[in-house]
């Protein structure tokens, strides 16, 4: 199974809220971006938060297979074991 299988939109990730420190986010938006040297897509991630609203975003595949980059607004990187 590829990393952006595991991010699937409507599923929440333990990654808290850089806004209001509720601990999850929801998978909100899932784009995909452009294709990597390696074969792989490049998706952009977007999460909001079920408290406050605030959105957060980052890239899986960034560059290549298995890279995430850090979220634009918390600069906290996600890891896939946190999505529920």
């Amino acid at each position: 199974m590829s990393l952006a299988d595991e991010f699937v939109e409507r599923r929440f990730i333990v990654f808290q809220c850089y806004k209001c420190q509720h601990p999850a986010m929801e998978i909100t938006t899932k784009t995909a971006l452009e294709d990597n040297s390696d074969g792989s897509t490049k998706f952009q991630i977007e999460t909001t938060c079920p408290r406050c609203q605030a959105t957060d975003q980052f890239v899986i595949n960034n560059g290549q297979e298995g890279e995430i980059s850090a979220s634009v607004n918390s600069g906290k990187v996600a890891k896939v074991a946190n999505i529920k």
